[in-house]
Protein backbone atom coordinates (compact mmCIF):
# COMPACT_ATOMS: atom_id res chain seq x y z
CA UNK A 1 0.00 0.00 0.00
CA UNK A 2 2.04 3.47 -1.06
CA UNK A 3 1.23 6.61 1.31
CA UNK A 4 -1.22 8.31 -1.06
CA UNK A 5 -3.57 5.25 -0.48
CA UNK A 6 -2.81 5.26 3.36
CA UNK A 7 -3.28 8.92 3.63
CA UNK A 8 -6.72 8.61 1.57
CA UNK A 9 -7.59 5.67 4.30
CA UNK A 10 -6.86 7.77 7.64
CA UNK A 11 -8.84 11.08 6.23
CA UNK A 12 -11.72 8.55 5.38
CA UNK A 13 -11.92 6.74 8.82
CA UNK A 14 -11.84 10.29 10.06
CA UNK A 15 -14.25 11.50 7.77
CA UNK A 16 -16.95 8.69 8.67
CA UNK A 17 -15.96 8.54 12.44
CA UNK A 18 -16.76 12.65 12.47
CA UNK A 19 -19.71 12.10 10.29
CA UNK A 20 -21.25 8.90 12.60
CA UNK A 21 -20.59 10.56 15.62
CA UNK A 22 -22.28 14.19 14.01
CA UNK A 23 -25.38 11.30 12.86
CA UNK A 24 -25.92 9.87 16.18
CA UNK A 25 -25.44 13.21 17.73
CA UNK A 26 -28.19 15.27 15.64
CA UNK A 27 -30.43 11.78 15.88
CA UNK A 28 -30.52 11.11 20.36
CA UNK A 29 -30.14 14.27 21.41
CA UNK A 30 -32.87 16.46 22.93
CA UNK A 31 -34.31 18.78 20.25
CA UNK A 32 -33.35 21.68 22.38
CA UNK A 33 -29.69 21.03 22.02
CA UNK A 34 -29.90 21.13 18.41
CA UNK A 35 -29.18 24.21 16.42
CA UNK A 36 -32.06 25.67 14.60
CA UNK A 37 -32.53 25.64 11.36
CA UNK A 38 -31.68 29.25 10.90
CA UNK A 39 -32.00 31.34 7.86
CA UNK A 40 -33.25 28.04 5.99
CA UNK A 41 -36.43 27.99 8.24
CA UNK A 42 -38.62 28.69 4.85
CA UNK A 43 -37.43 25.71 3.12
CA UNK A 44 -40.91 23.76 3.33
CA UNK A 45 -39.46 20.10 5.03
CA UNK A 46 -36.04 21.25 5.76
CA UNK A 47 -35.71 18.32 8.79
CA UNK A 48 -36.00 15.64 6.10
CA UNK A 49 -33.72 17.58 3.44
CA UNK A 50 -31.10 17.48 6.79
CA UNK A 51 -32.31 13.19 7.49
CA UNK A 52 -31.69 12.45 3.59
CA UNK A 53 -28.28 14.35 3.85
CA UNK A 54 -26.85 12.23 7.47
CA UNK A 55 -27.73 8.91 5.55
CA UNK A 56 -26.52 10.07 2.15
CA UNK A 57 -23.08 11.11 3.84
CA UNK A 58 -22.68 7.97 5.62
CA UNK A 59 -23.59 5.28 3.30
CA UNK A 60 -21.47 7.15 0.54
CA UNK A 61 -18.65 7.19 3.36
CA UNK A 62 -18.69 3.63 3.90
CA UNK A 63 -18.90 2.59 0.47
CA UNK A 64 -15.84 5.12 -0.88
CA UNK A 65 -14.27 3.42 2.76
CA UNK A 66 -14.28 0.23 2.53
CA UNK A 67 -15.57 -0.30 -1.86
CA UNK A 68 -17.23 -3.50 -1.11
CA UNK A 69 -18.36 -5.34 -4.38
CA UNK A 70 -21.78 -7.18 -4.96
CA UNK A 71 -24.04 -7.86 -2.20
CA UNK A 72 -21.64 -6.54 0.26
CA UNK A 73 -22.71 -3.38 -1.23
CA UNK A 74 -26.46 -3.81 -0.26
CA UNK A 75 -25.75 -4.88 2.60
CA UNK A 76 -24.09 -2.01 3.49
CA UNK A 77 -26.94 0.00 2.56
CA UNK A 78 -29.33 -2.17 4.47
CA UNK A 79 -27.65 -2.27 7.85
CA UNK A 80 -27.84 1.82 7.32
CA UNK A 81 -31.36 1.53 6.98
CA UNK A 82 -31.62 -0.82 9.59
CA UNK A 83 -29.57 1.62 11.74
CA UNK A 84 -31.86 4.63 10.88
CA UNK A 85 -34.92 2.34 11.54
CA UNK A 86 -33.34 1.49 15.13
CA UNK A 87 -32.30 5.17 15.92
CA UNK A 88 -35.89 6.30 14.76
CA UNK A 89 -37.46 3.60 17.46
CA UNK A 90 -34.89 4.57 19.94
CA UNK A 91 -36.26 8.30 19.46
CA UNK A 92 -39.54 7.24 20.43
CA UNK A 93 -38.26 5.17 23.57
CA UNK A 94 -36.54 8.54 24.35
CA UNK A 95 -39.12 10.63 25.60
CA UNK A 96 -37.46 13.45 24.77
CA UNK A 97 -37.56 12.91 21.13
CA UNK A 98 -40.00 11.20 18.62
CA UNK A 99 -40.20 8.37 16.17
CA UNK A 100 -41.01 9.43 12.34
CA UNK A 101 -41.90 7.43 9.64
CA UNK A 102 -41.30 10.25 7.66
CA UNK A 103 -37.83 10.83 8.82
CA UNK A 104 -37.29 6.87 7.95
CA UNK A 105 -38.33 7.30 4.34
CA UNK A 106 -36.12 10.23 4.52
CA UNK A 107 -33.18 8.45 6.07
CA UNK A 108 -33.35 5.30 3.33
CA UNK A 109 -33.79 7.83 0.77
CA UNK A 110 -30.51 9.35 1.45
CA UNK A 111 -28.54 5.47 1.72
CA UNK A 112 -30.62 4.85 -1.44
CA UNK A 113 -28.95 7.74 -3.54
CA UNK A 114 -25.32 7.07 -1.40
CA UNK A 115 -25.65 4.31 -3.38
CA UNK A 116 -25.75 5.48 -6.88
CA UNK A 117 -23.29 8.06 -6.23
CA UNK A 118 -20.92 5.69 -4.47
CA UNK A 119 -19.28 4.45 -7.85
CA UNK A 120 -19.60 8.06 -9.72
CA UNK A 121 -17.61 9.85 -6.83
CA UNK A 122 -14.88 6.81 -6.79
CA UNK A 123 -14.29 7.20 -10.53
CA UNK A 124 -13.89 10.62 -10.20
CA UNK A 125 -11.32 10.14 -7.09
CA UNK A 126 -9.14 7.85 -9.18
CA UNK A 127 -8.87 10.08 -12.15
CA UNK A 128 -8.08 13.04 -9.69
CA UNK A 129 -5.45 11.05 -7.68
CA UNK A 130 -4.08 9.73 -11.18
CA UNK A 131 -3.94 13.18 -12.86
CA UNK A 132 -1.88 14.57 -9.71
CA UNK A 133 0.97 11.47 -9.71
Amino acid sequence: MCKKEIKYRTVLNWLLGLWSVGVLYGSLAPGNDLPSAGWFDWIPYFDKVVHWSFYFGETLLLLLRFNPHGWRRAAVVCAVILCSGGIEFIQGALGYRSKDLFDFIANSCGALCGLIAAPGIRRWMIQRQSRSK
